[in-house]
């Protein structure tokens, strides 16, 4: 048996192993380069997202500031007017509330009112239309009042749980009305008594 001699000097290995430096140097490096631009693209995409913001925010600003100065100009002189318009407007609004709470319906429930210059918007929950069509008719004689509108009628459940679908068809529906009633402002001034 002859013993192996190898007595060249190991070059491939060098050569391999700088090699795979080489590529895992190269491989980092464009890994690197790639972090770089897409944070480079998100500062570009963020700044051009806060400009458009700035841009919006400004004009915004400039509306109000111009809200603002026509408030203070159309302010100015206008004491006179608000009292005119007040003691116009001013009638006792206690008989009004009242007369309505008197002639609701059994089980029909007063939610809101607002007050306009001659007359009354109120919003009043009821079980069916036909006693919204009898409220409606007492106010219609009532002598507090000279016209009655409705302006709205919409159905709502009183549960917004999720029920199966036999007992969602047995709940009737409530409705929601909103009534103008335009008042009588010579019966109102003669305290509730026809002049």
């Amino acid at each position: 048996m002859v013993p192996e001699i190898n007595l060249l000097p190991k070059t491939e290995r060098q050569k391999s192993n700088s090699i795979l430096l080489l590529v895992i140097s190269l491989i980092l490096l464009l890994t690197i380069l790639l972090l770089f631009f897409i944070q480079y693209l998100t500062v570009k995409r963020d700044i051009e997202t806060l400009v458009a913001e700035e841009t919006y925010s400004m004009a915004e600003k400039e509306d109000l500031t111009q809200v603002v100065d026509d408030l203070r100009m159309s302010g100015q002189g206008d004491l006179q007017t608000s009292v005119t318009f007040a003691e116009r407007v001013s009638y006792p609004v206690s008989p009004l509330l009242i007369e309505v709470n008197a002639l609701l319906e059994p089980h029909t429930y007063f939610r809101q009112y607002e007050f306009v210059e001659r007359s009354i918007q109120i919003s009043v929950d009821v079980e069916t239309l036909k006693s919204l069509s009898l409220f409606v008719d007492k106010l219609l004689i009532s002598n507090y009042f000279s016209d009655v509108k409705v302006e709205s009628v919409t159905n709502f459940e009183l549960s917004n749980s999720e029920e199966n679908v036999e007992k969602k068809y047995e709940i009737i529906p409530r409705y929601a009305a909103v009534l103008t009633l335009d008042i009588d402002q010579s019966y109102l001034k003669n305290g509730g008594v026809t002049p």
